[in-house]
């Protein structure tokens, strides 16, 4: 039987690149090579001419169409990672191949996919710009497609979505200048409107630090959000499925640092990750309808995960993740685990997805 030949999309252009080299080796290496033939290719090859990168981005873009093969220098952040991860990222980095022939629109040609497994976190990945893309060529993909991609990445659009099919979400406002002066009192948080794993995220305890705050959530977007701040217990719920939809066990999340920060969410000695939650069973069930919903209204495909904030009483969504991490560490695989589910089975069942005939 012919093997299905996967191109596991991985890195890119955005601030999560290197997390998205641990989640593509993972799944890389969960693969059957009994089934699958699978590459490991990376987008930001398509990207070389694209004035939106920086010089930095667009000289490795180069570097790697001209062959690749040499690991890359991580950055300052994530060099306080465990050990183990950061081999993951430099060996990923190494393995890269370009993506241009993968995604050649020569349907016959012998290096084009038969499907992409994306692995991309944050702009330019998962956000539907990648995924307009793969419509285009006609290669179908795992995930979410365009609409729904680029309403959850967006946080503002998908709060307006989901607080229109009724689900309670924080109060926020956008703000695009560190001198705009939010209405939103503290305690609060700051973010940008578009981005993941907690980059540019300030908690704000005084109006005084807004200036800052928003300064820093600008340096990945062209827009801030500044949200209240709502206490409590932090849980997280994935859901997965085609047609029938599956809601994966409830994970308490109990940061060991000022909040769930980068180094909290990839580093498991920062942070604990409780599954199933220790909560009542009424209010884990009321968690995972609110996944469901949320997966619903924001029209998500396959694979989702919503984060939300439980006060004993309130419960809000706090935004939802078209393409949840895949690394050893990260949340959706080890609910998964807790249901039953492995990690070679689950990225069996998004590929199988992935491949079914259906409306995106």
């Amino acid at each position: 039987m012919k093997k299905i030949r996967v191109g596991v999309l991985m890195g890119g252009a955005s601030a999560e690149r290197q997390i998205s080299l641990v989640s593509g080796m993972g799944i890389a290496s969960h693969l059957s090579p009994d089934r699958y033939e699978v590459v490991m290719l990376d987008p930001l090859t398509l990207m070389a001419g694209n004035p939106s990168l920086s010089d930095e981005q667009r000289a490795l873009a180069r570097r790697l169409v001209a062959g690749g093969g040499t690991p890359e220098a991580l950055p300052a952040r994530d060099q306080e990672l465990p050990a183990a991860m950061r081999e993951q990222m430099e060996h990923a980095s190494s393995a890269l191949v370009p993506a241009t022939t993968a995604l050649s629109v020569d349907p016959t040609g012998a290096a084009r996919i038969d499907v992409a497994f994306i692995a991309l976190h944050g702009p330019w990945g998962e956000d539907g710009r990648l995924q307009g893309v793969l419509d285009l060529l006609g290669i179908p993909y795992t995930g979410s497609g365009v609409l729904a991609s680029a309403l959850a990445m967006d946080k503002a659009m998908a709060k307006t979505v989901l607080a229109a099919n009724g689900l309670d979400v924080p109060e926020g406002e956008i703000v695009t200048s560190p001198t705009d002066r939010p209405s939103i009192a503290p305690p609060s948080v700051v973010k940008p409107v578009e981005n993941g794993s907690s980059f540019g995220m300030t908690m704000v305890d005084d109006a005084g630090a807004y200036p800052a705050a928003i300064a820093e959530a600008l340096r990945y977007d062209r827009r801030a959000l500044v949200e209240e701040r709502i206490g409590g217990r932090e849980l997280t719920v994935g859901v997965i499925g085609l047609g029938e939809l599956q809601a994966l066990p409830v994970i308490e999340i109990v940061p060991k640092r000022a909040f769930f920060d980068y180094r909290a969410k990839y580093d498991p000695s920062a942070s604990d990750e409780l599954c199933p939650a220790p909560i009542p069973d009424e209010v884990a069930r009321r968690a995972q309808d609110f996944a469901l919903r949320a997966h619903r209204a924001l029209g998500c495909r396959g694979i989702s995960r919503t984060d939300l904030m439980w006060d004993g009483d309130r419960m809000a969504v706090l935004e939802v993740n078209t393409m949840p991490g895949m690394t050893p560490n990260s949340l959706v695989p080890k609910a998964a685990a807790v249901a039953g589910i492995t990690y070679g089975e689950l990225v069996d069942r998004l590929i199988g997805w992935a491949l079914e005939p259906a409306g995106r």
